[in-house]
């Protein structure tokens, strides 16, 4: 699997409100599969997922 992390705005008006998304990506484009306020919180989850897919 491959995976992205995005920084996300709900607005350009409000910077405050970034987050960060975790995205699946295939060659039908990306799904994002998970959202969190601090970057670390994603790059962990991707790793745990990345992890996960290389022990099958």
């Amino acid at each position: 699997m491959v995976y992205a992390i995005h920084p996300v705005w709900g607005t350009t008006q409000r910077p405050e409100s970034l987050r960060y998304g975790l995205y699946q990506v295939s060659s039908q484009g990306e799904v994002e599969i998970a959202r969190a306020l601090r970057l670390e919180s994603v790059e962990t989850l991707r790793q745990h997922l990345l992890n996960h897919s290389n022990t099958k």
